[in-house]
């Protein structure tokens, strides 16, 4: 199934102070096809149990790009042409190839 995605801001935090995060996207080659993904960081989390954790990382998947940054809408915003990937073979590979070469411990397609 073929989505629109608008690009977020890169790199700057999003969200309030103090619950913000950051986003970068990412595309590579996988398989003959530019797969594009965000790396997704949050930094200096507190939990409602005082618990503390120096950052969270998690990568997600939007799947196989179909036209790239082609266009804008009446915000200035990018947008790009995104087939999902509802393959689970292809996921499992994906997830795989990222474990592999990310250190993350969540990965989500959506």
């Amino acid at each position: 199934m073929t989505t629109t995605y608008v690009h977020l801001p890169q790199e700057e935090d999003i969200g309030p102070e103090g619950r913000s995060y950051s986003i970068t996207e990412n595309v590579i080659n996988h398989n003959g096809r530019e797969l594009f993904f965000l790396y997704v960081l949050a930094s200096e989390i507190s939990f409602c149990d005082r618990n503390y954790a120096p950052h969270i990382a998690n990568i997600n998947v939007k799947g196989y790009v179909v036209k790239w940054k082609y266009i804008s809408n009446e915000k200035g915003e990018t947008i790009s042409e995104i087939d999902q990937i509802n393959d689970s073979a292809d996921r499992r590979t994906i997830t795989d190839f990222l474990h592999t070469n990310y250190s993350v411990s969540t990965i989500n397609f959506i």
